[in-house]
């Protein structure tokens, strides 16, 4: 191992996100706004039908595969030898890492059947089973991406929400299952919460709403909670991603102010 210090200066800069909420709130459209060309890797059957008119993307489509092979894969140390097919890519997406979590417990009941677990009781030897694989999923779709300075984003679908006895909402996360939104998220640097309300998209930056976790390098977090994202898809005009990281970059890494 070789020690060496470096200027921040001198580091690669790149974005590493988490974008969670309700199926059609717009994050695999968010996504596809991303800088430069993107792969995206699709667990999730028909996760793409909305960017199909979207330019500059292609995906690796495992939606077909066993869930054996899909964890046993993942969990290597190059997943899906992306090493070599990311080469000329800009941003990797992860769509969605709520299915790779489903795929990862399917496994890991396999492994752990001597326990007696089972996929509708899987115990804590499968949950954390399924935990420690979708753990090294991440660490090292991080480590990866990071080495060869490329984007990468992960999809997470939201769950129900958590309720007291009389009903009230206590908290929502993402569908990941346990400790698993907070273990995700403490090395990604934007974690962002979409939402469709009467027609409008809008992206959480902090906790609102009874939802966590949240956070932002990006964007300034001292004023507003979320904002209205304004895009269409049909003419591909509106705020991106893309363009809120080149922004982001070109003033030094300072704070983005919310778009109004």
């Amino acid at each position: 191992m070789e020690i060496r210090i470096d200027k921040p200066t001198d580091m690669l800069s790149r974005m590493s996100m988490i974008l969670w909420g309700d199926a059609g709130c717009g994050k695999t459209t968010l996504a596809a706004t991303a800088p430069g060309r993107k792969l995206f890797i699709m667990f999730d059957p028909d996760g793409d039908m909305s960017i199909r008119n979207m330019p500059n993307w292609e995906r690796i489509n495992l939606t077909n595969e066993q869930s054996v092979d899909i964890t046993k894969e993942g969990i290597k140390p190059d997943p899906y030898t992306l090493c070599k097919l990311i080469e000329d890519f800009d941003t990797v997406v992860v769509d969605s890492l709520t299915k790779f979590s489903e795929h990862a417990l399917k496994y890991a009941v396999i492994v752990n059947a001597n326990k007696k677990s089972t996929i509708e009781n899987p115990g804590l030897a499968g949950y954390g089973t399924r935990n420690i694989y979708v753990g090294a999923f991440v660490s090292n779709m991080i480590r990866i991406t990071g080495q060869l300075n490329k984007h990468l984003i992960f999809i997470t679908h939201e769950r129900d929400a958590d309720r007291n006895d009389t009903g009230a909402i206590v908290s929502v996360s993402m569908m990941l299952g346990g400790q698993l939104p907070n273990i995700t998220s403490k090395d990604i640097s934007e974690v962002w919460n979409m939402r469709d309300h009467g027609g409008k998209r809008y992206i959480a930056i902090r906790p609102e709403r009874f939802r966590s976790p949240m956070k932002s390098r990006m964007f300034d977090m001292t004023s507003n909670t979320a904002f209205e994202w304004n895009y269409n898809a049909n003419k591909h005009s509106g705020n991106t991603l893309s363009y809120w990281w080149e922004k982001y970059v070109s003033e030094g890494h300072n704070k983005l102010s919310l778009p109004k």
